[in-house]
């Protein structure tokens, strides 16, 4: 039983919603976060609870490996630059937050002698496979930067269990959405749909929005991502996380606009972005057997959700 967890990106968008399972499932909590995209608004319930503390750092700082002394028993490792298009518009920035953080993670965890590390990678490392849904064993081929860091973080991650016995589980994420997810032109494209569709102003389909994506809600992965650390096999772990059905964008955009009838918007075209995939959809089947996990929120029951706490957290 899991006592004290560390959470890298707890003020952020999963990493908050782990941090109130955790709570719930009666875990102290350390949250770290340096409130970069994350905020504090976020963590509204922790914040009042007695076994959660939150500390704002940078895991990109040299003193980071050393600003924890209690004897923590797993870190979940959120905290990072999950952005394709800011990977091609700045690179170096990337790899400093989710290389180097990642390293310096790696570093309290080995001097803190914590045995359990749980990485959230994405399925971005697969590129653009040839067959779906993408199996684990699929070839890694980075089309992004970020890809490209997602990957050499999960190798240090492994190479940190060869050399010093901290045993990962890596999950590969697809498309994650939900309730507190960043707004921005660096976020994903369902909250860009919604406030799009919101402020009435045009919801932009990037390319022909044929490409498709396999979407899973955020409290599936907080659930998923806390049994990852409950794994009885030591042994290092790397598992996909996806829904089970896959949605044309230009598809998304239209249920978007339709949870959304006051809205004036109409659904416009543009270039494609440079470092996307076409189409995206990860194989549950080893997950579903090492953790015996499966999504449990449909689609639009989740989007249904995701509407209405963007209307009631409008600027």
């Amino acid at each position: 039983m899991t006592k004290i967890a560390v959470v890298t990106g707890a003020a952020g968008f999963i990493g908050s919603h782990l941090v109130d399972l955790l709570l719930a499932n009666g875990v102290s909590v350390i949250g770290v976060d340096n409130l970069r995209t994350g905020s504090l608004q976020n963590l509204e319930g922790p914040l009042k609870h007695n076994a959660f503390r939150f500390l704002k750092e940078d895991i990109c700082s040299r003193k980071f490996p050393d600003i924890i002394r209690e004897d923590v028993d797993v870190i979940f490792h959120f905290a990072a630059i999950s952005s394709v298009k800011l990977s091609v518009e700045n690179p170096i920035l990337v790899n400093d937050t989710n290389v180097q953080g990642t390293i310096n993670v790696l570093e309290m965890a080995r001097k803190l002698d914590v045995k359990r590390f749980v990485y959230s990678s994405s399925a971005a490392v697969y590129g653009d496979p040839e067959s779906l849904p993408v199996q684990e064993e699929t070839p890694l081929y980075p089309l992004s930067p970020y890809a490209a860091s997602k990957i050499s973080a999960e190798m240090y991650s492994i190479s940190y269990e060869n050399l010093y016995g901290i045993s990962p589980t890596i999950f590969r994420y697809f498309n994650v959405y939900g309730p507190r997810q960043e707004k921005s032109e660096y976020s994903g494209v369902i909250p860009i749909f919604i406030t799009q569709g919101l402020q009435n102003k045009d919801i932009t389909v990037e390319g022909d929005g044929k490409q498709t994506r396999s979407f899973i809600f955020v409290e599936d992965i907080a659930n998923a991502t806390y049994l990852g650390s409950q794994i009885g096999d030591a042994s290092c772990q790397i598992l996909n996380l996806s829904g089970t059905d896959s949605i044309r964008i230009l598809d998304l955009a239209r249920l978007v606009k339709d949870r959304i009838p006051e809205s004036t918007s109409n659904i416009v075209h543009r270039d494609a972005r440079e470092g996307n995939v076409k189409d995206s959809i990860g194989s549950m089947e080893r997950t579903s057997k090492v953790l015996g996990f499966s999504p449990s929120v449909p689609f639009e029951t989740g989007l249904d959700r995701t509407v209405s706490w963007y209307r009631l957290h409008q600027e």
